[in-house]
């Protein structure tokens, strides 16, 4: 059956986690490139989207084409509780970060809340642009994961710090419950333990399926853990890390870490 391409009108959408999604782009070629289930094989937006009959390998740039419609963005995303909006729920912006910029740049100017751009850098950013990102106090969540390859990490890693000379970047951290009496388990949990040296990072556990390779091999545990209304297979390694919907969580998608490094410290007497 022939799938279905999503309409290249940009909306605005209240998601199950009570946060508001502005996704430039729908769709994540270049993740679906490099392994046709997504990232690590578990991607929860191409199961979304295969659901619904979507093609996911294709990156639809999502457009503003009329002023009834920017009004409506904007009154959407300034009327709603959370003091942010996130762009890269149901697509990569990474997949043409010319389109995503310019979008960002021209509602920022509209809206009265801080944008958060989810990205895993499968394209580049370049210094202007990462300089007019900056300008608009986006928050930039760099996703990344001991499951990535090296290379994947380093080059991750290497955008996270890159962006810190312009705005606010954030290590997002797919983290596991790592098996450290499993040998490839005690390798990964390194690696890991690594990743969460990083300073401004959030811990973003695995959701996973009972046949998951690295869950059957005994390198992963997980348990089933209430994630809003469901029970859902997760692996958890800080049973301290929230889960359930956006309003109630403490990092607020890396607002938590501007709020904490601007408050005003006690004098002590």
């Amino acid at each position: 059956m022939k799938k279905k391409e999503l309409k290249e009108l940009l909306t605005v959408t209240l998601n199950d986690k009570g946060v508001l999604d502005l996704d430039t782009v729908k769709g994540c070629p270049y993740g679906i490139a490099n392994n046709p289930k997504g990232c690590w094989g578990l991607c929860y937006a191409k199961k979304i989207a295969d659901f619904y009959g979507w093609d996911f390998s294709k990156g639809i740039l999502r457009k503003l084409e009329s002023e009834s419609q920017i009004n409506n963005i904007i009154k959407t995303i300034n009327n709603a509780d959370l003091p942010f909006i996130r762009v890269g729920t149901m697509g990569e912006p990474c997949t043409d970060w010319g389109h995503t910029v310019r979008t960002v740049r021209f509602l920022s100017k509209y809206i009265n809340k801080r944008i958060v751009i989810i990205t895993k850098h499968w394209k580049t950013l370049t210094d202007e642009q990462m300089e007019i990102l900056g300008k608009c106090k986006v928050i930039i969540n760099t996703s990344t994961s001991a499951l990535d390859t090296p290379e994947q990490r380093q080059h991750r890693l290497s955008q996270y710090n890159r962006y810190k000379k312009y705005g606010t970047s954030i290590l997002r951290i797919v983290s596991c419950d790592f098996n450290r009496d499993n040998k490839e388990g005690k390798r990964l949990a390194e690696i890991q333990d690594e990743l969460f040296k990083n300073e401004n990072v959030i811990d973003n556990p695995l959701r996973l399926h009972s046949k998951y390779e690295l869950y059957l091999k005994g390198i992963i545990k997980a348990e089933k853990l209430w994630d809003l209304n469901t029970k859902v297979l997760i692996s958890r390694f800080n049973s301290e890390t929230y889960i359930g919907k956006c309003k109630d969580c403490p990092e607020q998608c890396g607002l938590f870490f501007e709020i904490w490094k601007t408050r005003i410290k006690p004098v002590l007497l």
